[in-house]
């Protein structure tokens, strides 16, 4: 069977129990989970098309600020009330060394509690809440997975994604625009589809026979900002405040992912 053929080429490794539920997987995989214009348009286009959406998240992969998608994640594009747009840095200069969704916010929790914060927000304003826990991480997967595609040293990502592209040709299908969005030609984005990707997906291919299941993402002016002008004014000042509508404190809800 060819999902047998792709388990033994997974060494029968999946990087979650949810990849072999019955119903079909969408999959986006950003390195932390967001409440973005393009996370709600992935989650309705992939329950439109019958299949359940899943978030993949990469919290321990390093911070720079040379990955536009690093910096959003905490210094996120938000509109508020009355079109009022803020973009500011949650994370101060002197925390911002470690993996992306691990660093220490200004609300004293990790950058991936606060996302994931703003998450829920945004998804009980769009019903969509039981989508909500619909997430994993892929960085153990990621490192298992690397030695087993010739991983010695150095940059992992060349040896994990015929993984992920091996995973996308029956486990899943992944929503992604590797052409597209504004930050496509970017040097660092283009030189990793042309480097990484593209030869993933060629091997994949050679040695299986088959397609990764790779739906493209329809890009759209806004979609990488956050829609919070739902908020009234003073849950509006609360989340400035404190990371979290109707927190009193700086203690906010940690991730349960």
């Amino acid at each position: 069977m060819l999902c047998e053929r792709v388990k033994e080429y997974l060494g029968r490794i999946l990087p979650a129990d949810s990849l072999t539920l019955e119903q079909p997987v969408a999959l986006l995989a950003r390195y932390v989970p967001r409440a973005t214009g393009e996370d709600i348009a992935f989650a309705e286009i992939a329950q439109e098309a019958g299949f359940e959406p899943y978030w993949a998240s990469y919290k321990a992969d390093r911070f720079t600020t040379r990955n536009p998608e690093k910096v959003e994640t905490i210094r996120p594009p938000i509109w508020w009330q009355k079109g009022q747009r803020t973009r500011s840095w949650v994370v101060e200069p002197d925390k911002r060394s470690g993996g992306i969704g691990e660093l220490q916010t200004i609300y004293g929790n990790t950058s991936s509690d606060y996302q994931r914060n703003v998450r829920k927000a945004v998804f009980a304003e769009k019903g969509m809440t039981i989508l909500l826990d619909n997430c994993f991480d892929v960085g153990d997967w990621y490192r298992t997975q690397a030695p087993r595609f010739g991983y010695e040293t150095g940059n992992l990502a060349p040896f994990y994604y015929p993984a992920t592209m091996a995973l996308a040709t029956m486990f899943c299908a992944l929503y992604e625009d590797f052409d597209g969005g504004p930050n496509a030609n970017s040097g660092d984005l283009a030189s990793f589809r042309n480097a990484v990707v593209y030869p993933a997906i060629d091997k994949v291919e050679r040695d299986l026979g088959l397609k990764p299941i790779i739906v493209r993402m329809p890009f759209q002016n806004g979609m990488n900002e956050t829609d919070l002008s739902f908020l009234d004014k003073e849950q509006a000042a609360q989340f400035k405040k404190v990371g979290f509508a109707g927190q009193t404190s700086a203690t906010v809800e940690g991730s349960n992912e």
